[in-house]
Parts: structure tokens; sequence; C-alpha cells
């Protein structure tokens, strides 16, 4: 209840942003259910149209309904985000604790292995495994969710060693418990908010990932829509009618704007010296 207050009191802008989440996401999970054309019908004697009473946002470069295609894509974007975001903080947190109760040289020679991996470009890593593995859903999950992983252990890594730190942790360890016992009682509860903000930076930052690497062909498969490889197919008739162009990246486009701006909202609610 006290969420929902600050949310009321987060600006319109905080507002705005989580009613357009709300329709992108319930589009895309309730989209068969919406009558919607076939986001796979090729139609040749209506290709690139603009809106219109039959095609609510014009068709692409094959004549197939674009309101349809950006729904579908929508769920695709959104579902490799969203098991990308997961997979990445179950890997990430569990690295990032589980360094904080290693030795001390342990612990930094893990944590410099660490900022290595940190380091990287993404987009260049994974346009490297891609082309060498090939583009599927499982195989785009797990390489955004693997490169984003590191970004989860350093930031939980900090946190852990300031919780371990704590004096009724230490007084705990003194009486006995075991590090599993903390990291699930002490450390875990304590971090939630954090891993909850830094989830939300990394959902737009994967959709982001997720929509080049589509754009570059190295995504899903065509005829399988993403709002990236939308974009990527269409861009050669930007001249021609920028319409259909514009459709798939400005869904890409608000959609990041508005978890960026969720997740600015939840950074500020959930920091305690602003909370303070």
């Amino acid at each position: 209840m006290i969420a929902l207050l600050r949310l009321y009191s987060g600006g319109v802008s905080v507002r705005l942003a989580l009613g357009f989440l709300i329709v992108v996401v319930a589009a895309a999970a309730f989209g068969p259910m919406l009558g919607l054309a076939d986001p796979y019908q090729i139609n040749a004697a209506n290709l690139l149209s603009s809106p219109s009473w039959e095609h609510w946002l014009g068709t692409d470069e094959l004549g197939r309904d674009l309101l349809a295609r950006v729904i579908y894509g929508a769920r695709v974007s959104l579902t490799v985000a969203a098991a990308a975001v997961i997979l990445a903080g179950v890997l990430g947190v569990a690295v990032g604790v589980g360094v904080a109760f290693l030795g001390r040289r342990a612990e930094a020679a893990a944590i410099r292995v660490v900022d290595v991996f940190v380091s990287l470009p993404e987009i260049f890593v994974a346009l490297v495994v891609l082309a060498f593995i090939g583009g599927n859903l499982p195989t785009l999950v797990a390489t955004i969710g693997v490169l984003y992983a590191p970004q989860f252990a350093r930031v939980t890594w900090g946190v852990a060693r300031g919780i371990r730190a704590r004096e009724h942790v230490l007084a705990a360890s003194s009486l006995g418990a075991g590090n599993g016992w903390i990291i699930w009682h002490e450390v875990l509860p304590n971090m939630r908010s954090i891993i909850a903000v830094q989830a939300s930076f990394t959902f737009s930052f994967a959709m982001l990932l997720e929509a080049g690497l589509s754009f570059l062909g190295l995504g899903v498969r065509p005829p399988i829509p993403s709002w990236g490889q939308m974009v990527g197919a269409l861009k050669d008739y930007l001249f021609t009618n920028p319409w259909p162009v514009l459709v798939p990246a400005l869904a890409l486009f608000f959609t990041v704007l508005a978890v960026n701006v969720l997740g600015d909202w939840l950074q500020d609610l959930l920091n305690p010296e602003l909370q303070r």
C-alpha cells in the first residue's frame, strides 16, 4: 500500500511509464485472443502500405499486418529480456555472494576475474558467440544472460561484503552460524532492493542488445517477429515509406524509456539514503 502511494506521488512520468508497460505486457500476453490478423500471412498486393481501416498500422515489405507483428514481436522481445535478466540475476547473485564469503586472497582473485568480464563489450562478445553458434531463442537468452551476470555479481559482492561485516552477523558467526545460514537469513533478504534495481536497468539493456542482434540477423530467425528483426528487415525501405520502420522502432524506444523511468523511480524508492 505504501509503495502504491509512493507510486502515485512519483510524478506523471512514472504513472505514464507504468501504464504504457501494462498495456504492452497485456497486449503481448493476450495477443492471440485479440482477434488480430495473421502476422505471417503474406499479401503481395498490399506492400508497405500506410495505416488504413484494414491494417491499422499498415503493412510491412511482404504485406503482413504491422499491428499483429508488433504485438507478436513484443512477446519475443519481452520474453528474451525477462528470461535473460532472470538467468543473469541467478548466476550473478550466486557468484557475487559466494565470492564475498571466500578467503581474502581467493576473494581478491575472483573479483578481479569478475571485473574482467564486466569490462568486456557485450555486443562484441554476443556477435562472436552467435556468429559461431547461430541465433535462436535459447541461445539468445543464454548469451545475454551470461553477459550481464557479471554486473549482478559485482554489485551483490559489494553489498554482501558490507552485510558480512555488520556486528550482528559477526556475532551470529561467532555463535556457530555457518555461511549458508548467514547468506540465506541475513545477506539475501537485505539485498532484495539492490537486486530489483539492478534487474530493472538490466532489462532495458537486454532489450536493446536483443534488438541489436536481431537487427544484424543474429537473433531470432524470420518469419518470427521481434522489434529489432523488424527494423532490420525494413531499413532498406526507409526512403520508400518510413512509417513501417518507425512502428517497431518507436515501440522499442518507448518501452525501454518506460523501463528506465520506472527503474529510476524504483532506485529512489528503495534507496535508504533518500528514504532518510
